[in-house]
């Protein structure tokens, strides 16, 4: 009988140091609070641009931090981000902000890298954005230096990849995709990033929910999968792309790229008068979150 007990509180014990979580878990959404499959809750409750917001968010750099601010107003009722893109600016050094969120430096978790993952974000545009021609908008990236698969600086199959979001013109949603190029000849060809029409246009004072499941598939392979949600709704599907030529860790999942701005890098991008977008409820998980 005593075997059998300990042997029931082995797993236990397996089970609960097994599951691992980072970020502002103590204030984490009560639907996720059950959930053994997220890995990160990023809601802005507990910290933001301190010695503890690095470590619990596995912030390596970032930039713009103090041009924002923390806010009582989000979709639960409690605080948020509010990003400014000062009229005129164009570019990640002059409007927006930036930070990548690495798993791997993330106190509280034991399992830095991921072939497949969800990650959902609620984004508003206050009312009177100025959306011009279009800006970025945060998505997974891959291992490593990710964040570098940008800029027009293209994956080479074996230094990671991007798959951020843009708007565009009144709002329009797009997947702007860094990845290796595909054999298929569908992914991976433009100068810049390519863009992927999700169908989709943001309201001005209307929380958005943006949700992105990535699996990189096979090296060397179109077999990749990337799909978007938003609003709850599906609006993209694609089985047929390419994140590495080799495997390594710098191919895998490996955090979020929170970068926003304005941009393009013409004046013709900036908005005519400053504009504030606000987000909030960061969440990356095994499964589906949900909104």
């Amino acid at each position: 009988m005593k075997a059998k007990y300990s042997i029931i509180l082995y797993l236990l014990f397996s089970v609960l140091f097994s599951f691992s979580q980072s970020g502002d878990i103590l204030s984490m959404e009560e639907g996720l609070k059950q959930r053994n499959d997220i890995i990160f809750f990023g809601g802005f409750e507990e910290s933001y641009n301190n010695s503890n917001w690095v470590e619990k968010w596995g912030i390596s750099w970032n930039n713009r931090a103090n041009e924002t601010e923390i806010v009582e107003n989000t979709v639960e009722g409690g605080k948020s981000l509010r990003v400014t893109y000062p009229a005129g600016g164009v570019g990640p050094q002059e409007t927006g902000g930036q930070f990548p969120m690495i798993f791997n430096d993330m106190k509280g978790i034991n399992h830095g890298f991921y072939r497949e993952l969800y990650l959902r974000y609620y984004v508003k545009f206050e009312d009177g954005f100025d959306f011009r021609l279009g800006g970025k908008l945060p998505g997974l990236m891959g291992g490593g230096n990710s964040w570098s698969r940008s800029g027009g600086k293209h994956p080479n199959g074996k230094n990671g990849w991007t798959l951020r979001f843009m708007w565009g013109k009144e709002g329009k949603i797009v997947v702007y995709t860094y990845v290796p190029k595909s054999a298929n000849g569908e992914w991976g060809r433009n100068n810049w990033g390519q863009s992927i029409d999700c169908d989709f246009k943001a309201i001005p004072g209307k929380w958005h929910c943006i949700e992105e499941y990535v699996n990189v598939g096979t090296p060397n392979t179109d077999d990749g999968k990337l799909k978007v949600w938003i609003d709850g709704k599906e609006k993209l599907n694609i089985s047929n792309m390419r994140f590495w030529d080799v495997e390594n860790n710098n191919g895998l999942i490996g955090g979020i790229y929170f970068s926003t701005f304005h941009g393009g890098n013409s004046k013709d991008w900036a908005p005519n008068i400053t504009s504030y977008i606000q987000f909030d409820g960061f969440v990356a998980g095994t499964n589906r979150i949900g909104q």
